[in-house]
C-alpha cells in the first residue's frame, strides 16, 4: 500500500513540476508555489536513532528540552532540537561533531567545545551553512566541511541542494525514493540540462550517472545530502 501510494504522490507531484515550469518559462519573474509535502508516514525514531549508534531515540537534551511544533520548510528557533553529525573531509572523512543540541532562547545552537552558531530565525539550510562556518573558524579550514542534519524535533529529514529550484531540507519518508525527494522540492533549475547526482552519508559522497541510476541503486535515510550536480 505504501508503495502505490508513493507512486500516487510522485505521478501529482510530477504534474504540478510540469505546470510550473511551463509557467515559469513563459513568465520569468513569476513566483511558483513549491509542490507540497506529501502525507506519507515516516521511519520511526528507534529506527533513526540506530543510524549514529548510542544516541537516545528521542531528540532530546535533557527533561527541560521542550517539544516544540517544526516544519522543514519554516525557520528554527528557541526549543528545536537537532540530532546531527558534522565531517571533515569527503574522501577519508573525519566525524568531527555527534550528538543532539538544543536551540537556546538567545537563538544560539550549541556544538560542544567548538563553540556555538546563531540559528535562530534560518531555515535549515542556512542554519546548516551557520554550523560549518562554526566549524571553519575554529581553524578546520583545509579540508570541506559536511553538516548532516539527521532529525529536527522528531522529524526525520533528507537534504537537497545543488541544481535545483530552491535548496530545502523535507522530512525522509518511508519508502521514498531519490526522484520522489527531487520532485518535492520542484526538480531542476528550468532548461538545465544536467543529469548527474551526489548523494552524501556519513561525509561520505557517492556519484550517480541519473536519477534512474540513483533510485536503482541507493535507498534514501535520515541525514541524507542529495546534490544534483550543476555541470554534468
Amino acid at each position: 500500500m505504501m508503495r502505490v501510494s508513493s507512486a500516487l504522490f510522485l505521478a501529482s507531484a510530477s504534474l504540478v513540476l510540469c505546470s510550473c515550469t511551463l509557467l515559469t518559462d513563459l513568465m520569468p519573474d513569476l513566483k511558483v508555489p513549491m509542490p507540497k509535502l506529501p502525507k506519507l508516514s515516516l521511519p520511526s525514531m528507534r529506527t533513526v536513532a540506530k543510524l549514529i549508534p548510542g544516541m537516545p531515540d528521542k531528540d532530546s537534551v535533557d527533561a527541560n528540552d521542550p517539544e516544540v511544533p517544526f516544519n522543514t520548510r519554516h525557520s528554527i528557533g528557541y526549543g528545536h532540537t537537532l540530532r546531527l553529525e558534522v565531517y571533515e573531509g569527503t574522501r577519508s572523512p573525519d566525524r568531527i561533531y555527534s550528538g543532539i543540541t538544543m536551540v537556546n532562547s538567545d537563538g544560539l545552537l550549541p556544538l560542544g567545545e567548538t563553540g556555538t552558531a546563531r540559528v535562530g530565525g534560518l531555515h535549515l539550510p542556512e542554519a546548516a551553512d551557520a554550523i560549518a562556518m562554526v566549524f571553519r573558524l575554529a581553524g578546520r579550514n583545509t579540508r570541506e566541511i559536511m553538516v548532516q542534519i539527521i532529525s529536527v524535533e522528531n522529524t526525520p529529514v533528507v537534504y537537497l541542494n545543488g541544481d535545483v529550484r530552491e535548496r530545502e531540507f523535507i522530512p525522509a519518508f518511508k519508502d521514498m525514493t531519490v526522484r520522489q525527494a527531487v520532485t518535492v522540492t520542484g526538480g531542476r533549475k528550468p532548461g538545465s540540462t544536467n543529469r548527474g547526482v551526489y548523494i552524501s552519508r556519513r561525509g561520505q559522497r557517492h556519484f550517480f550517472t541519473s536519477l534512474e541510476s540513483a533510485d536503482r541503486k541507493w535507498e534514501p535515510q535520515a541525514g541524507d545530502i542529495i546534490t544534483l550536480s550543476t555541470d554534468i
